[in-house]
């Protein structure tokens, strides 16, 4: 089957897909024949009749439900009200999350730390709960969680200003939990067709909202900073493939599978695994 068909027929719920990484991957799944389903919080609804707008001109079939998903009660059957707009979801992909606040690890208080499990942890995994039983009875499944180096505590010297590093100390936290779920639900999972994957940027994705801190670290760091459509490229990768139980990160998938970046439309080759976000010309 062509890659470009390679989605048809399924259908994919993307999160916090308003903008930035969510609506790139959104775009790029829709460019291979999948129907989308969008979600972002309530105040981010002209992002996301935005994002469906995009997919539609493109030829695409795109939906959009307005959740807060730091609201328990509101993601309650999220996944099944997804399911009216195109049928049961095929593919989930996690990618909304949230820094509620930036605090060292020795003064963030228990409010601040709840609330961030809540939306970056728990948040996930009450979708993933919604959508496993429908795919483990049809035999095919595709979850990708989004996580980020912060994961990790970084190696000296840091990347940033120290004081930075310190305050994310908790965000990384909630995706290291994250990553630890990713695995073990993937090796629950071996052998029923439902494939479980985390993905990540290498350093920074160009979004419009690390715009500013891409521009810094541009200055400086130009390999530091991707373009967008690299963790597009790789999400569709780790989706349309059947590989499972990877953290991976978005260079290294395009290098492992030898494949060409892509723009959102999945046609147009701008790059490859080493593209930085300023060798490419957008009009």
């Amino acid at each position: 089957m062509p890659a470009e068909q390679s989605l048809k027929g399924r259908v994919a719920l993307v999160t916090g897909a308003s903008r930035g990484i969510g609506r790139a991957i959104a775009q790029r799944l829709a460019a291979h024949g999948a129907a989308l389903v969008v979600t972002a919080s309530p105040r981010s609804k002209d992002g996301l009749r935005d994002t469906c707008a995009r997919i539609e001109k493109a030829g695409g079939r795109a939906a959009w439900l307005a959740v807060d998903l730091a609201d328990a009660a509101a993601r309650d059957a999220l996944v099944a009200r997804a399911a009216e707009r195109f049928g049961p979801i095929d593919i989930l992909v996690n990618n909304a999350a949230g820094i509620g606040a930036y605090a060292p690890p020795s003064r963030i208080d228990r409010a601040a730390r709840v609330a961030m499990f809540d939306l970056d942890l728990q948040a996930p995994i009450d979708l993933i709960q919604q959508a496993l039983p429908t795919m483990r009875e049809r035999g095919w499944g595709r979850i990708l969680n989004l996580s980020s180096e912060m994961a990790r505590q970084p190696p000296i010297p840091y990347p940033g200003p120290a004081k930075q590093i310190h305050a994310l100390a908790l965000y990384g936290c909630a995706k290291a939990a994250l990553e630890r779920y990713t695995l073990a639900l993937a090796a629950e999972l071996h052998g029923s067709g439902v494939c479980v994957n985390a993905v990540m940027p290498y350093k920074i994705a160009h979004t419009e909202g690390a715009a500013q801190v891409a521009q810094a670290m541009s200055a400086t760091h130009p390999d530091w900073v991707e373009p967008v459509e690299m963790l597009a490229e790789a999400s569709y990768h780790l989706i349309a493939g059947d590989s499972t139980g990877w953290i991976a990160v978005s260079r290294e998938v395009l290098q492992r599978a030898q494949s060409k970046l892509h723009a959102l439309d999945g046609v147009t080759v701008i790059g490859d695994a080493l593209t930085r976000d300023r060798d490419i010309a957008r009009a």
